[in-house]
């Protein structure tokens, strides 16, 4: 399993469950448009992967939305390569143009699926980070070796998709990527990563806040994990992944 995330982000998604075993919430987010020429309104506030929201989460969400313009707000620590990889795949293919806002962070995985919008823009006290995929694995040298020539790949591709779009060679993006390279706003657009920086007048789409929680995000299920629970789950999921 190789994930490509932020170091808030410690545990493994080799375990298969849904949303409904794990009792984990979805926190994806969306808003539909209000008329035909209007932009639907997506949040991902959230890692992305297993524990957060999948490609499958995404997808069908993006699926509900139908062609159209999309405001997609971004704010999440990252996750899981390929379903960010996917992520990015289903927002390209979209019938309609991607705005895409940076609200506070867009690290590891998050970082590229931004780089899928049409138009790219960040919040002036918002962070971009980029950098190496990292993997768990058991097992002989061999598999080791396996392992990290596979993640050699996985990083050239993540550095063709920023030098395409930043316009910088992938060498230069490898190293800032061997760094772990964390941006300011205002970096970020030195850099070619995104395209503008909001002022506070551009940023009206976020939601109302009331205790906490948006207004209009769905209430959470009654068999939600408390942060106890979670932790519990991820150590069960390690020893099922040691053991296997």
């Amino acid at each position: 399993m190789y994930r490509y995330h932020s170091p808030a982000a410690r545990f493994s998604n080799r375990v298969l469950l849904t949303h409904a075993q794990t009792g984990l919430p979805q926190k994806l987010d969306m808003r539909p448009r209000a008329a035909a020429d209007e932009a639907a309104i997506i949040y991902l506030y959230d890692e992305i992967g297993l524990w957060g929201t999948t490609a499958k989460d995404f997808t069908q969400i993006l699926a509900s939305i139908g062609p159209g313009p999309i405001d997609m707000h971004i704010n999440s620590p990252g996750g899981d390569v390929f379903d960010g990889l996917a992520i990015f795949a289903a927002l390209q293919a979209h019938d309609g143009p991607v705005n895409v806002v940076v609200d506070g962070l867009a690290a590891s995985a998050a970082s590229f699926i931004a780089l899928a919008g049409s138009a790219i823009s960040m919040a002036p006290n918002a962070f971009l980070m980029i950098h190496n995929a990292w993997g768990v694995v058991v097992g002989n040298k061999g598999d080791m070796t396996d392992t990290a020539d596979v993640l050699g790949k996985i990083d050239g591709q993540l550095a063709s998709l920023y030098a395409q779009k930043t316009g910088q060679g992938q060498d230069a993006i490898a190293t800032m990527m061997d760094a772990e390279t964390w941006f300011t706003a205002q970096e970020a657009k030195d850099a070619g990563f995104i395209d503008t920086i909001l002022d506070a007048s551009q940023n009206k789409a976020q939601p109302a806040l009331k205790n906490g929680v948006f207004e209009h995000q769905p209430a959470q299920p009654a068999n939600t994990l408390s942060v106890p629970d979670i932790a519990a789950r991820r150590r069960m999921v390690r020893l099922a992944e040691a053991e296997s």
